[in-house]
């Protein structure tokens, strides 16, 4: 089954969660990427870090690497690039027995008219979700396990990113609305 990394938002922290699935000895790509001309060292992109961490070529870990830090279907248009659905479909069915990387959160649209969530939806994949533990982060965790559970999506496991913090009062909180959260909607 094919198991997608989404966070709840941007800089959840879902490059740092694949790289420490990485180090478990598990493959990760990321077919979408934008931002390529905000890095002023391209090796400091999610991308390139995955490529060097498993000693894999730029083609084999992403199929499309926009220019500017946007949603991919406004980043596409910019750099007058179509995102093609099915090349985008065959590139991850290639790939199934890893972990994918998408680009932000759960309704981000790859194209005007298609979201990850159609994406997960259409290749029957599961959801592995990274939460940025900071303020805001609960609304943004319910609302996206709500939609996986609504849609019959199988979420794997819910991995609350503490940023290498010490954990506030606030922090461990956050964590245990939202994985008591989880842990109810699967019983």
């Amino acid at each position: 089954m094919i198991t997608y990394i989404i966070g709840t938002d941007t800089d959840a922290g879902k490059t740092f969660y694949g790289k420490s699935l990485i180090q478990k000895g598990h493959k990760v790509i990321k077919p979408i990427e934008t931002g390529k001309d905000s890095f002023g060292d391209l090796i400091k992109s999610d991308t390139y870090g995955y490529c060097n961490l498993q000693n894999l070529t730029l083609e084999e870990v992403n199929l499309y690497f926009f220019k500017e830090p946007l949603s991919p279907h406004l980043a596409s248009e910019r750099d007058c690039i179509v995102i093609d659905k099915d090349r985008l479909l065959t590139f991850i069915n290639d790939n199934e027995d890893c972990f994918i990387e998408l680009a932000g959160g759960l309704m981000v649209p790859i194209t005007r008219d298609y979201t990850q969530l159609d994406l997960i939806k259409e290749t029957k994949g599961q959801v592995d979700l990274v939460v940025g533990n900071k303020l805001g982060c609960i609304n943004h965790a319910l609302l996206t396990l709500n939609i996986l559970h609504r849609e019959q999506i199988p979420i794997r496991t819910v991995y609350i990113n503490d940023y290498g913090k010490d954990q506030t009062p606030m922090m461990l909180d956050n964590k245990k609305v939202i994985l008591d959260y989880w842990h109810n909607l699967i019983q």
